[in-house]
């Protein structure tokens, strides 16, 4: 059986009414293998190993940057401190002796204008004359409390930033009982190095995302091209194609990878061919088999039906002719369906497609069996189709068959025109068919109830009725009513495409139900006035 008609059969008892093509079921599939598809390439090994280069590189240019950054800040101020202790030193050295001699304010002024001069700061005197800033924007008021009394004992530094300018303030006293000499030695320069440095390391740490970039690109193409060729391979794997192979470059784990990839994938290609050559054989069997006892069948069939015949036979030669001719029916309806499965597996089951109107159909069906009277139909009297008609009689007496004898009466048949498409239930009246049993209610042999692992049914009725149903392009599914019973519903287009059968060939369709009754067999004899 092909792997679609396995598919669709997987899906049996699991579509909904609403949804009879499984549209909506393949729609949110599809829906969630592109969100999945989307997920993964957000998250996928070529975004990990670019985040990580990144990563990388923005943290070796952030450490880098502010470790020389606070460093030469600190080397910086410390030389600027250095050197404004020294200059406020040498001019206390200089100055000292005329500062402490001045008598005047006006004296003081002039002497922190010639040390401004000579340290290139700002000078704040404070005397007991007041206080002689050689920049008047400077003042007492700049320099604290607990400075200046640090200052009174020592030279004492402290960074400041005043007007939004940074300074270094050193201040000390020249006696103790003397005038006091703050120097405020600006920082501008050094904080113009300090911006320059974090320009510099700001363009040194694009150029290394740049770099990272490149090499990550570099990186994850030589990982993921060879990635990207295995996951295409496993995909061409899975979808069939067992000639697949992949190139083994160098020795590292993509080379290991590759090699066990055609190992596997040649170790599946001989296995499926043992198993293929195993399944043929097995068909080729049992096609030869039934073959061979069909002739032989035959003649049984017309010997046991000459021996049903004769009534002056003593009671026990007629029971035993009777179940011989019952075995031999039952032998030769299984025969068939071997055959007709046979052909569905060789693909050389064809169709003959002709005008039907399908309710006619269904009532000659039921007629020729004796079920018309067991069986409830609701149909339109006129509904053209364009179907095999004898692959259609052995669908519905398959569907009828198995719910008088395995479901319950009564047995409601009803057919709807949706248009392009026929709808066709078969609903009875027993308990239903079990969980369990409903996933493989179509496989060939199985049997629902395990207690009757010998009955009148071969076990491939509904089976080949599931095929018939799909060369007509349709599909065939089961499940149980809230209500209690289960129901079957046949879909087809009403306009069935089939390989047309050669009119000098005409291949005997089985109409096996699988009922066990006598009038199960036969096949359709289309009556007149079928034909539309």
């Amino acid at each position: 059986m092909s792997r679609k008609s396995d598919l669709s059969r997987s899906m049996v008892g699991l579509r909904h009414e609403g949804d009879p093509t499984g549209e909506r079921v393949r729609e949110a599939h599809r829906r969630h293998a592109g969100v999945r598809r989307r997920r993964l390439r957000l998250t996928g090994m070529r975004a990990r190993l670019f985040a990580g280069f990144l990563a990388v590189a923005v943290i070796t240019a952030g450490i880098i940057t502010g470790a020389s950054y606070f460093l030469i800040r600190d080397a910086l101020v410390s030389r600027a401190g250095s050197n404004a202790k020294a200059q406020l030193l040498t001019d206390v050295q200089q100055n000292g002796q005329q500062l402490q001699l001045s008598t005047s304010g006006q004296t003081d002024t002039s002497i922190a204008d010639t040390m401004a001069k000579n340290g290139g700061g700002v000078i704040v005197l404070i005397t007991p004359r007041g206080t002689a800033p050689s920049d008047l924007r400077f003042g007492n008021q700049d320099i604290p409390k607990s400075f200046q009394d640090a200052a009174q004992t020592q030279v004492v530094q402290e960074r400041r930033i005043i007007y939004g300018t940074p300074y270094v303030l050193t201040g000390t006293r020249i006696s103790p009982n003397g005038p006091e000499v703050y120097l405020f030695t600006s920082l501008e320069s050094e904080q113009a190095i300090l911006t320059e440095l974090m320009t510099i390391g700001m363009v040194s740490g694009g150029l290394a995302l740049v770099g990272a970039f490149a090499v990550a690109f570099a990186a994850t193409r030589n990982v993921l091209v060879p990635i990207r060729r295995l996951g295409h391979a496993a995909r061409m794997l899975g979808q069939g194609d067992l000639d697949v192979r992949l190139e083994v470059k160098g020795t590292d784990e993509i080379a290991d990878v590759s090699h066990t990839f055609n190992e596997t994938a040649e170790a599946l290609a001989r296995s499926i061919a043992e198993l293929r050559a195993m399944d043929a054989a097995s068909r080729r069997f049992v096609a030869d088999v039934s073959h061979e006892l069909r002739t032989p069948l035959t003649a049984m069939t017309a010997v046991t039906e000459v021996l049903e015949d004769v009534e002056d036979a003593d009671p026990t030669t007629v029971s035993a002719a009777h179940l011989i001719a019952n075995e031999t029916k039952r032998l030769a309806r299984l025969v068939e369906d071997l055959m007709e499965i046979s052909r569905f597996d060789a693909g050389t089951a064809a169709m003959r497609i002709e005008d039907i109107n399908l309710p006619e159909l269904i009532e000659a069906t039921l007629a020729t069996r004796g079920w018309t009277a067991k069986v409830m139909v609701d149909a339109p009297s006129l509904l053209a189709t364009r179907i095999d008609a004898r692959r259609m009689d052995v669908v519905i007496a398959n569907l009828v068959g198995n719910a008088l004898k395995h479901g319950g009466e009564p047995v409601a048949l009803s057919v709807l025109d949706t248009g392009p498409v026929v709808i066709v239930q078969v609903a009875d009246s027993g308990p239903g068919i079990p969980a369990d049993a409903l996933p493989h209610i179509f496989d060939r042999f199985y049997k629902a109830d395990k207690a009757r692992g010998r009955s009148e049914g071969s076990g491939l009725g509904l089976s080949i009725a599931f095929e018939n149903a799909r060369m007509h392009g349709g599909e065939l599914s089961a499940r149980n009513r809230p209500e209690g019973g289960a129901v079957f519903t046949l879909r087809f287009p009403k306009a069935a495409q089939g390989a047309e059968a050669d009119p000098d060939a005409v291949e005997q369709t089985p109409t096996s139900t699988d009922s066990g009754s006598g009038s199960g067999s036969g096949s359709y004899e289309r009556p007149q006035g079928v034909s539309v």
